[in-house]
């Protein structure tokens, strides 16, 4: 499960600078680069990590793409771990609550880091956590659900276009036993303490479906974040929904049941 942190610091910088710096890791860098607006501080060689990195090329094209929203060239503080207990050790007393994921987005004021454990499908977690990243230096706010299914839609390789198969995969049991996909108890989500599971799944469900189902429900999805962008009230998602489709709840579970399935 991953989670966006939302706390106060000053800006970190390059490694050796702010507090986020410790001069126990500076000596443990096996590569410090920028590469676009990323500033990579890694435990981990380059060559290993060197396409995940250039990867975040078509993650932030895909952004652009499926969500039509002006997104920010703010730098972006990535720190890559070559163990848990190393990301623990770092991360532990700034973020107490995040030491025993894989990986973690914060943001500060002036300032957007990501903290990623290197292992054998680190780049999920690193496109889930850089997804956030991007959406919050570029949105004045947004609801949690929305967030985390957007992270979950995109955290997946570009040839996906978004189909998470094991959330797919879990919805569909869910709608064999006819029970419906989440909608307005999404929206009185208040914290990333009170979020499960289901709610990732179903927040990724919705997600795809605006993204994929139609033209229209795609622009619907997409003025949504716009407004939000141009520092607007759109109001209640779902409720806005009601009204543009007043039959959304069938008109889902409709689509989902003769997805074709993929691989």
């Amino acid at each position: 499960m991953k989670m966006v942190i939302l706390v106060v610091f000053v800006s970190a910088g390059i490694v050796g600078a702010g507090p986020l710096a410790s001069p126990l890791y500076a000596q443990r860098w096996e590569a410090q680069f920028q590469y676009r607006q990323y500033r990579v501080h890694s435990q981990v060689p380059l060559q290993n990590i060197a396409a995940g990195i250039k990867n975040l090329d078509s993650l932030k094209r895909a952004l652009d793409n499926e969500l039509q929203i002006e997104l920010s060239g703010q730098p972006i503080e990535l720190y890559i771990f070559s163990t848990q207990k190393n990301y623990r050790s770092y991360v532990g007393p700034r973020v107490p609550e995040a030491v025993n994921r894989p990986a973690v987005f914060v943001k500060g004021p002036d300032a957007l880091w990501v903290y990623v454990v290197y292992h054998r499908n680190w780049e999920i977690d690193l496109r889930h956590e850089m997804t956030h990243a991007h959406l919050h230096a570029c949105l004045p706010y947004l609801p949690i659900w929305l967030d985390e299914g957007l992270a979950k839609y995109f955290e997946v390789p570009d040839s996906r276009q978004g189909f998470n198969k094991t959330l797919h995969q879990n919805l569909v049991w869910r709608l064999r036993f006819r029970r419906g996909i989440r909608s307005t108890e999404l929206e009185k989500l208040n914290s990333l303490e009170e979020v499960r599971p289901e709610h990732y799944r179903d927040s990724w469900a919705w997600v795809y479906y605006f993204l994929h189902s139609s033209l229209e429900n795609r622009r619907f999805f997409q003025k949504y974040l716009q407004e939000i962008q141009a520092e607007e009230v759109p109001g209640a998602f779902f409720e806005n929904l009601s009204r543009f489709s007043p039959d959304y709840r069938r008109q889902v579970i409709h689509y989902y049941r003769n997805l074709n399935t993929r691989d």
